[in-house]
């Protein structure tokens, strides 16, 4: 039957492509489908329907009749979504096999969209404990008032302080004037021990003082600390945030915070997790963030994935916009949608052997949600891979996949050495980190790979990594995740 289908969507293209880059769709959607190539049922009709969409969209009069008459709804408003595997086909094996997916989702370039713009909603969440004294919470103040200064007339901002209490120096409000600022962060001085949950159940109540349906709403915390018996709390609070589509996004400041612990707060709500030990780079990060946010198409971008049987998801990693390790789970949120930027994913999997009848095997089903101002969008996808006995003439990956997986492996080896000191095992995290500093020199990454050596000398004498050594290679690797032009 043929397929009724918008021609766009047929071609995964959007409505302002090129004409260069509708012959490269093209030339890609034929490979995939030509009957010579694929002997799926349907495969015939599939490639008719290609045939007729390049037809049309590929003469400019035919595309102007086209698009004047089709319905603007039918290419997901915008909407496009892009898959790469690891391995053109699943091989029928006796034993279960590992596959690699990259999952892109990213808003085109629709003149529609730009009634989407959301204001902000958001709370800065200040560490002020007795070891923020002096120029870290000197820089944190001027930083601060430098960020408020620059919101827009309908962003809501609040500015919380926490150490073993919370405060609100600054009840959420558009547009505080300079003396409000000014008197809310000479209210700001060290103090006290460190429990973030003070902190950011604060922000989260500042936050859901207003309808966050029509907001970009976000927590922004800063600290330089460790939190301790209030992991749980901050946890269950990180979950309930998601579900309000709220975001939470951290800046560890120094060495003694503890990364695993705000890594997980930023993953469960799709924010960001930072390291920096330069002072001067809180102000940085503070204007990335509010910048990114500045940029959405939505409030919240989620993904719901529901896994085939005899599939097990085995780790995920959201690499656009940020680089960031994923909890293993069904319900995903992600953050916000960007206007124009992707939105990338790396999943692996697990697969079990498939039973001979079956040609083509779905891996995971699933469906994006992206939670606007007026209503939401829903966007299925669908992993699957053909089965294929012809181990010898598979294609290799595509590069840009087969990179992600190289750099995750960096970052994995690092992950290793952690886990091999916490096992009492410093010997083999020498050993890892040898082999992580010789791979990385071969990359290029001259800088990463000396602090590499650096930790490997340090566990020999220690027993143990360097405070600093360890999250400088935790989020150097990470860094090597995101692509070089985003």
């Amino acid at each position: 039957m043929p397929d009724k289908t918008d021609f766009y969507r047929r071609l995964n293209i959007g409505t302002g492509a090129s004409e260069e880059a509708i012959k490269k769709a093209y030339r890609l959607a034929v490979r995939k489908t030509h009957p010579d190539v694929n002997r799926n049922d349907g495969a015939t009709q599939l490639f008719l329907d290609i045939q007729e969409a390049y037809k049309i969209l590929s003469d400019p009069n035919r595309k102007g009749d086209y698009d004047q008459d089709r319905d603007p709804h039918d290419i997901s408003s915008g909407i496009l979504t892009a898959i790469e595997y690891s391995q053109e086909a699943l091989l029928r094996l006796e034993e279960p096999q590992v596959i690699y997916s990259l999952v892109d989702i990213v808003s085109t370039k629709d003149e529609e969209q730009k009634s989407a713009d959301l204001p902000l909603n958001i709370s800065l969440v200040l560490d002020n404990s007795t070891s923020m004294k002096g120029p870290r919470l000197d820089i944190l103040r001027a930083a601060t008032k430098e960020i408020i200064s620059d919101l827009g007339e309908d962003d809501l901002v609040s500015v919380i302080s926490f150490n073993d209490r919370a405060k609100v120096l600054l009840t959420s409000q558009t547009q505080p004037s300079d003396v409000q600022v000014e008197t809310a962060l000479n209210d700001l001085y060290a103090e006290g021990g460190t429990e973030i949950f003070q902190g950011i159940e604060a922000g989260y109540e500042e936050i859901r003082k207003h309808p966050t349906l029509n907001y970009v709403n976000h927590i922004i915390l800063i600290t330089d600390g460790h939190t301790y018996g209030d992991e749980d709390n901050c946890i269950a609070l990180a979950n309930t945030a998601a579900d309000q589509d709220i975001g939470i996004s951290g800046l560890g400041i120094g060495i003694e915070w503890n990364d695993e612990f705000v890594d997980q707060l930023c993953a469960l709500t799709g924010g960001q997790s930072l390291f920096v030990h330069d002072l001067e780079q809180v102000k940085e990060f503070l204007e990335h963030s509010v910048a990114s946010l500045k940029e959405a198409f939505s409030r919240r971008l989620t993904l719901e994935v529901t896994l085939a049987p005899g599939v097990k998801m085995l780790s995920a990693f959201r690499i656009l916009p940020e680089a960031i390790p994923l909890p293993i789970q069904e319900n995903y949120s992600l953050g916000i949608l960007k206007k124009h930027q992707p939105h990338r994913v790396l999943f692996e999997f697990l697969v079990d052997p498939i039973p001979g009848e079956i040609d083509r095997a779905v891996i995971v089903s699933g469906e994006f949600i992206i939670k606007k101002k007026i209503r939401d969008q829903i966007i299925p996808i669908t992993l699957d891979r053909t089965l294929s006995s012809d181990i010898e003439n598979l294609e290799p990956p595509p590069p840009e996949i087969f990179k992600a997986i190289s750099h995750l492996t960096f970052y994995r080896l690092q992950e290793k050495a952690q886990q091999d000191i916490a096992s009492g095992n410093p010997g083999t995290a020498y050993q890892r980190l040898l082999n992580l500093s010789s791979h990385l020199m071969a990359k290029g990454e001259d800088a990463l790979a000396k602090i590499a050596m650096n930790e490997a000398d340090y566990i020999k004498s220690h027993n143990n990594f360097s405070p600093t050594g360890k999250k400088q290679l935790k989020y150097g690797t990470m860094r090597l995740l995101l692509p070089e032009k985003t």
